[in-house]
């Protein structure tokens, strides 16, 4: 059995692969920030002392790098989309005389 266009298969893996980052990403960001789940902690919070504003920033950079990291797992998601895309579609020329 000859595979006629290898290029097409791969393409619509990386379709499928770039839209798993995608959607896992956006479950994940729902799941963190819409039903209050633990944010994972990159910055270590301050337990004892009455220092609010050290808490709150510890809380805030945390919340800023998992959200930076979304972002890049979404970038790299929709780069992947792209050039499965690329390898789908067909191009076409015309030749104007």
């Amino acid at each position: 059995m000859k595979i006629e266009k290898p290029e097409k298969i791969v393409g619509y893996v990386l379709l499928v692969i770039g839209l798993i980052f995608i959607i896992l990403v956006a479950i994940l960001a729902y799941l963190v920030f819409a039903s209050g789940a633990q944010i994972p902690q990159f910055v270590p919070v301050p337990v004892g002392g009455e220092d609010g504003f050290a808490r709150a920033f510890a809380a805030f950079s945390n919340v800023c790098l998992i959200f930076f990291i979304f972002i890049v797992i979404i970038w790299a998601g929709s780069i992947i989309s792209s050039r499965g895309i690329t390898l789908i579609k067909e191009i076409k020329l015309k030749i104007v005389e």
